[in-house]
């Protein structure tokens, strides 16, 4: 009988025959060549697009200069750019990771997989290793269009933009994961692509339906892939959405790994299932007690200054918000952006109730007098306000908690606007790209065979 170091380096080596092998067939598969093909279109008519509108507001910019500080690249370039991905991401990646189970479950081949000194666990996990890898494939536009950009004499900030990118790589393993969870549990390759769509476009309805929405529809909203994915496109980087994009993923990897072996008994599967739901409520709501911020913006738009931070802090008593405000509102929106936003990521009790003011607004029948009032309370003082400006409710709320501070402003907005045309962009991305991965399908099939 081998011993447990033998055990070991026969299931590493198992492991790695396995993951080549999967490598292979990911190589030798169409889909694959042909959604790189798309990506790169996309990709390369959302930067060609988001270069073209950043250069004609850079010319406005240019002529008013206080407008250049508006010109962001994070959002006027690299957001949009990787707006592609989100398509490709949500449309044509699970069509790939439901083939990587899909197919070794319909001829055979997942039976003899099992069978190798290889655990579920092992097994799953050298697939989603090698969908890893797809998705690091898929960036070869985003990288192309980095430089592009770089060589026109964009500016770049590399922690936002890294941001920007560990959200879409936490999403791409939401959707991989799910993908194998579906292919697993469904009878064929069409019900299970119709699984995933089902997921992800429940996602966006959850998100659509959150939006300007309080209460528990606007709680279970921050649980849309969409949302998760959205806090990483505006340079915050949260551990709770960490926490749950993280979860999201080993949820469905767990439940791949339990529904795989057909020789399990359902009632186990079952009682393990239910075991997985049940650890990812428990670590989603530990999630939300002491969540983490870093405001990884270049401008810190997410925070406060040092000053009013600190000074913030010190509040050791319940701050009360009171808004009455349609959730629609243009002036809530900016409240809860510029505002209520940054007071919820500091202070350590606050608490922000929302009036129900019936119809009030431009076009209802009835006015509300208090329909815009914003109240405050802290121990036994109040105050109230009409304003959203935070120049003026820091120093509200200062002198109700009688805190002593200094006035501050924050630090300057940086814009670069740039007026640019990349000409060999669409040369780039919609024939030299396509052509080169489509020549590398052909040569990988010619090797291969």
């Amino acid at each position: 009988m081998p011993s447990p170091d033998q055990q070991s380096r026969q299931s590493q080596s198992t492991a790695r025959l396995v993951l080549v092998q999967e490598i292979r067939s990911l190589l030798l598969s169409p889909a694959l060549w042909t959604m790189l093909i798309i990506v790169s279109a996309l990709v390369g008519y959302s930067f060609m697009e988001a270069v073209s509108l950043f250069s004609q507001a850079s010319r406005t910019a240019l002529k008013y200069p206080e407008l250049a500080s508006g010109m962001s690249p994070l959002a006027g370039i690299f957001v949009p750019t990787f707006g592609a991905y989100y398509l490709s991401q949500t449309l044509l990646l699970p069509f790939i990771a439901i083939r990587s189970i899909g197919l070794d479950k319909y001829n055979g081949t997942l039976k003899l997989l099992l069978q190798l000194p290889l655990s579920p666990l092992k097994l799953c996990g050298v697939k989603l290793c090698a969908m890893t890898l797809v998705w690091m494939a898929s960036l070869i536009p985003a990288s192309l269009a980095l430089i592009l950009w770089q060589k026109a004499g964009g500016h770049v900030y590399w922690p936002e933009l890294l941001c920007l990118l560990a959200g879409h790589g936490l999403y791409s393993l939401t959707i991989i994961t799910l993908a194998m969870f579906a292919a697993t549990v469904s009878d064929s390759l069409p019900t299970a692509a119709m699984f995933c769509l089902a997921v992800t476009l429940g996602s966006w309805v959850l998100d659509f339906a959150a939006s300007g929405k309080t209460g528990l529809i606007a709680f279970l909203g921050n649980f849309s892939f969409t949302a998760m994915l959205r806090q990483f496109e505006n340079g915050l980087f949260t551990s709770t959405y960490l926490i749950s994009f993280l979860s999201v993923t080993f949820f469905f990897f767990f439940l791949t790994v339990v529904w795989l072996p057909p020789g399990r008994a359902v009632r186990q599967k079952i009682i393990l299932s239910l075991a997985c739901v049940a650890g990812f409520v428990l670590i989603n709501l530990g999630a939300q007690q002491a969540p983490k911020y870093v405001d990884l913006t270049e401008n810190k738009n997410h925070s406060f200054a040092k000053g009013y931070v600190k000074a913030l802090r010190q509040l050791q008593h319940p701050l009360t918000i009171t808004i009455n405000l349609d959730p629609q509102d243009s002036r809530l929106l900016d409240l809860q952006q510029d505002v209520l936003g940054k007071l919820q990521r500091i202070v350590p009790d606050l608490r922000v109730l929302y009036n129900n003011i019936g119809e009030s607004g431009l076009f209802s029948k009835e006015k509300n007098e208090d329909y815009g009032l914003i109240l405050y309370g802290y121990e036994n003082r109040k105050d109230k306000s009409y304003s959203n400006s935070q120049e003026e409710i820091l120093p509200l709320i200062f002198d109700l908690a009688g805190i002593k501070y200094v006035q501050q402003k924050n630090q300057e907005p940086h814009g670069y606007p740039l007026v640019t045309e990349i000409g060999s962009g669409k040369i780039l991305f919609y024939c030299f790209l396509p052509l080169f991965f489509l020549g590398s399908a052909v040569f990988v099939r010619t090797k291969m065979f």
